[in-house]
């Protein structure tokens, strides 16, 4: 199957790599797409993704998204674009359906606005996700439950990646959602998170 990895805001496609390499020992045919959150805006970067695809695909090659956090909400808002070609299915590696819990006071942080710059300010905006699309094709959330639980932490003891809650991945009971014992950052690098890829993988074959 072919695989689109695309990474999380602030990183590279390197934090994807160690997963492209378990897929492909697997005979997957892995690709990347680069993507540079503190220089370019959100509709930039997804304008490029959909054209990106366009070009990587043809018409009888089917392909699978996985998206690790802003790389799942660039993939979301790129599917009505891709219309004439989707994938056969979304993977959302903690990427959130609404502001994180923390967003308010992260929107307010000048060293967060000057690193994220508009993808920065997308990710804490309710407005963003009132009119970011869901899904229209079948995706499955995986959501990392492996943050600190403590009644003075701000998830208290609600499951949670370090970075947002499991619920804020919830898109609605059509999606499926994955618990997986992991943090935000490294999800992509567990080997439950690469089980379940490759059974949904294998299940379209």
């Amino acid at each position: 199957m072919n695989i689109l990895l695309l990474h999380g805001q602030g990183r590279t496609s390197n934090a994807m790599r160690l997963l492209g390499v378990r897929l492909r020992w697997q005979g997957h045919d892995v690709r990347y797409f680069e993507y540079y959150t503190r220089r370019e805006k959100f509709d930039d970067i997804q304008a490029r993704l959909i054209d990106t695809i366009k070009t990587m695909f043809s018409q009888d090659e089917p392909y699978v998204i996985v998206g690790h956090s802003m790389g799942g909400l660039l993939a979301r808002a790129s599917l009505p674009s891709l219309q004439d070609h989707l994938p056969l299915h979304l993977v959302l590696l903690a990427s959130p359906s609404r502001p994180p819990l923390l967003a308010p006071k992260i929107a307010r942080s000048r060293i967060y606005r000057s690193l994220t710059t508009d993808c920065g300010q997308r990710v804490v905006s309710p407005e963003f996700y009132r009119n970011l699309p869901k899904p229209i094709i079948p995706t499955t959330i995986i959501a990392g439950t492996g943050g600190p639980r403590s009644r003075w932490l701000p998830y208290g003891y609600e499951a949670n990646d370090g970075a947002m809650s499991v619920q804020d991945t919830y898109l609605g009971p059509e999606c499926e959602v994955i618990q997986v014992p992991s943090i935000h950052t490294f999800i992509m690098n567990s080997r439950q998170t690469l089980h379940h890829i490759e059974r949904i993988v294998r299940q379209l074959n």
